[in-house]
């Protein structure tokens, strides 16, 4: 009897011991870190990519913007004959390297359908708004609207893009070297027939009527939570209504 008393005693002490349970406690432990570390991730590289998309869409849109205004900019008064010598006017009324202003009737009432229409001409201007500390800035858009022939708070602005950074990246490709990427640059013909470029940055010496392209360079921050990775895009548009051209 008492063998068999012994064989009952072990079986009833088999099972999981405490120290099998703290392991197995600890390995779930791990494994359970492991996956929600690896969702925060996801989540995290989720709204990353989510946010340089819209990012990198808003930047976009705003070249498209900027590249059919200047287009379609247009002299106040265009010339109704040809007397010699041949006349010339300005499409352009300031260039600067992070401001062109200039007359529009884009989505204006009163434009025709080829962009003419002085009536619906309105003073407009792209420029970087660069108050405060941060390195990124805005790009807005501003308009005339009230046809007082300057700009105030009552004219409707926009903001055509976010973050942009033109102002605080080193542009080393110009000579001399700049502080600055200008967001615009402008072709023009000089007095020798030969074309040359420049942002026209604290010059006045630049003569309007001779510009015939604007070049844009927009550089946008799209991961302001961490090191900063930058979009770059960039276009050439030439003003059809150009005396230059």
């Amino acid at each position: 009897m008492k063998p068999r008393r012994l064989s009952l005693r072990r079986r009833s002490q088999a099972g999981v011991t405490l120290v099998e349970l703290l392991v197995a406690i600890i390995i779930f432990g791990i494994v359970s870190s492991l996956l929600v570390t690896a969702w925060i991730n996801l989540q995290r590289t989720s709204v990353f990519a989510m946010q340089s998309d819209n990012a990198q869409g808003n930047a976009r849109d705003a070249l498209t913007r900027m590249s059919t205004e200047i287009r379609d900019a247009q002299p106040q008064t265009m010339p109704t004959a040809s007397p010699s010598p041949s006349p010339t006017w300005d499409v352009l009324t300031l260039a600067q390297p992070t401001e062109v202003d200039f007359y529009s009737a884009y989505n204006q009432p009163g434009a025709n359908a080829d962009g003419s229409g002085t009536a619906a001409l309105r003073l407009t201007r792209l420029y970087l708004d660069t108050s405060g500390s941060s390195p990124q800035k805005n790009l807005m858009w501003q308009r005339d609207t009230n046809n007082n022939g300057t700009f105030d708070g009552s004219d409707r602005t926009i903001v055509l893009a976010r973050n942009v950074v033109n102002n605080s990246i080193p542009n080393t490709s110009v000579t001399p070297n700049t502080t600055y990427t200008a967001i615009f640059t402008y072709g023009y013909r000089a007095a020798d027939g030969s074309y040359s470029t420049t942002d026209n940055s604290g010059s006045t010496n630049l003569d309007l009527t001779t510009v015939i392209s604007v070049q844009i360079r927009l550089i946008t921050d799209v991961n302001l939570s961490h090191t900063p990775k930058y979009d770059d895009l960039s276009t050439t548009v030439r003003p059809r209504n150009s005396s230059a051209n």
